[in-house]
């Protein structure tokens, strides 16, 4: 039986034998096994450490990008967003039925007739939210799609910002009660068109709902047109008041709209919102560097030769690329004629001086004085420029530098036309103030004589100026919440020959006003009065 399975039977002996075959390979077949088993040895710490080291920095930064891709075309979208006209051709109905509703707004009277306005600008506002955003939006990604908005709202604006006009479509989810929109959904489309309709005329075009009133008229059927209608009643500074209703798209010829909701609202523009820019072409930089006086070091500034200010005078302006191409001066009246005529001189003053050191209270009081006697003036405001003129600046030194470069332009035009011009800023850089006032003087067009500047300094120490803070701004510094700011973390140099010193922690506001009235006397700028005499 064993020999059919094929076995061998091996005996004891036979057994105890076998390993002295073993004993009898040659020794070179030894040496080689010993070699392959050393090559194949592992590899050392070192090695393996570098190995995974590699491999996961490999695979992070896979991950890095993979994840930084969207954030990118993000951050892509809102730098460089889509013009108004750009954003109407961004959508694309995916379905018959939101084809079928785009159609019927396109094609309706009221479209056509907001279309034939050119005083209004057409757009899809919520195809500007860029894609990877939009989904995260409430109205402009979350409520829009089927059974909701089914396609993004179209818009008109004004372009003085006094009127805006939004259709859409709202759909069956939109429900509080069974077939009726929910009123919070009112409430949203609401606020967010009234903002919009503002936007335009507040600094920075951004501003934050401070308050919202709602009368509800009506229930809004489901499945159905609404237009919402806007318009700006008052704007003050950074608040806009806006009022504006929500009613029914007629549907029909002959059907009258159906006002379902009215509301009222006030939206202030943050003041954070000023954008900081600085130079971006080699020249900005350049005309930049000349203006802050070249090499200065981190929080100094170094002082300004006569030569770095006439090159700075001479450099492009640090915030613009513009350039003066076929620019022409014109000629008009002289400006003894205009005086002549106007019955008085024109000139600037120029107050100077820290925080809370009383420029606007003792400005003010000055402009009203002048305007009691007589007089033509108008005064220039550190806060109230930032609203228009100068709202695109933020409180950087480059920034500052242009904030007092365009008010100096300014007071020259005021000047000019035989007003006096009263400037309150704190304008803290010597260099800056002579660029102002080197435009005054050098303002001799056809042989005109020079533009009168006065400096007035308003001096103060700066600890009563502290324990004044009216706004909080020293606190604030202190802590470090406010960076820059003048007499805590940046300069301020103090004139150095000003035309008029005024202590206002020693002298009361008429005492201010008092003298800086008798020096105008005294010059010849303006005739004497009673208080002069």
């Amino acid at each position: 039986m064993s020999a059919r399975l094929g076995l061998r039977f091996v005996s004891p002996a036979a057994r105890y034998r076998a390993p002295s075959r073993i004993s009898t390979f040659p020794a070179h077949s030894l040496r080689l096994y010993s070699a392959s088993t050393a090559a194949s040895s592992p590899p050392s710490r070192l090695r393996r450490a570098a190995s995974f080291s590699a491999r996961a920095l490999l695979f992070l930064s896979l991950g890095f990008i993979m994840a930084a891709a969207p954030a990118y075309e993000a951050a892509q979208a809102l730098l460089s967003p889509p013009s108004d006209s750009e954003t109407l051709s961004l959508f694309t109905p995916s379905d018959d039925d939101a084809r079928a509703k785009e159609a019927f707004i396109n094609a309706h009277p009221l479209t056509i007739s907001l279309r034939e306005d050119t005083e209004l600008v057409e757009s899809r506002p919520h195809m500007k939210i860029p894609d990877s955003w939009r989904k995260h939006n409430l109205t402009g990604g979350t409520l829009i799609g089927p059974g909701k908005v089914a396609v993004p709202p179209f818009s008109w604006s004004r372009k003085n910002g006094k009127e805006y006009v939004q259709v859409s479509h709202v759909g069956t989810d939109l429900c509080g009660h069974m077939g009726i929109i929910h009123g919070g959904f009112l409430a949203t489309m609401l606020d967010e068109g009234l903002a919009r309709c503002c936007f335009p005329v507040l600094p920075f075009n951004v501003g934050m709902t401070a308050k919202l009133e709602i009368n509800y008229k009506a229930p809004a059927m489901a499945d159905q047109y609404l237009v919402l209608r806007a318009t700006t009643t008052k704007v003050e500074g950074r608040k806009a008041w806006v009022e504006g209703h929500i009613e029914t798209l007629p549907t029909k010829e002959g059907e009258l709209p159906i006002v379902l909701a009215t509301a009222s609202a006030l939206y202030i523009s943050p003041r954070q919102a000023a954008p900081k820019r600085s130079p971006q072409s080699e020249e900005e930089r350049g005309a930049a560097a000349m203006t802050n006086g070249g090499g200065a070091t981190a929080g100094q500034r170094a002082p300004a030769s006569a030569s770095a200010l006439a090159l700075a005078r001479r450099a492009p302006p640090v915030l613009t690329t513009r350039r003066r191409l076929n620019v022409t001066w014109h000629p008009s009246l002289s400006r003894h004629e205009r005086n002549e005529l106007r019955r008085q001189r024109g000139l600037t003053i120029w107050f100077t001086g820290l925080s809370a050191s009383g420029k606007s209270t003792v400005a003010t009081a000055l402009e009203q004085h002048l305007l009691h006697i007589g007089l033509a003036a108008y005064r220039l405001d550190g806060d109230n420029v930032r609203f228009g003129l100068n709202k695109d600046l933020g409180f950087s030194e480059t920034d500052r530098n242009e904030n007092i470069r365009r008010i100096a332009e300014v007071a020259k035009l005021f000047a000019d036309s035989s007003t006096i011009a009263l400037t309150s800023f704190i304008s803290p850089y010597r260099a800056d103030r002579q660029i102002a006032r080197d435009l005054h003087v050098n303002a001799t067009q056809a042989g005109d004589d020079a533009i009168p500047f006065i400096e007035v300094y308003v001096d103060i120490p700066l600890a009563e100026a502290e324990k004044r803070d009216p706004k909080g701004l020293y606190k604030k510094a202190r802590a470090g919440e406010i960076k820059d700011f003048t007499g805590i973390s940046a300069p301020y140099e103090a004139p150095e020959s000003p035309e008029i010193t005024i202590r206002t922690d020693q002298l009361t506001v008429e005492e201010c006003v008092k003298k800086i009235v008798e020096y105008l006397a005294q010059k010849g700028y303006i005739g004497e009065t009673k208080e002069t005499r």
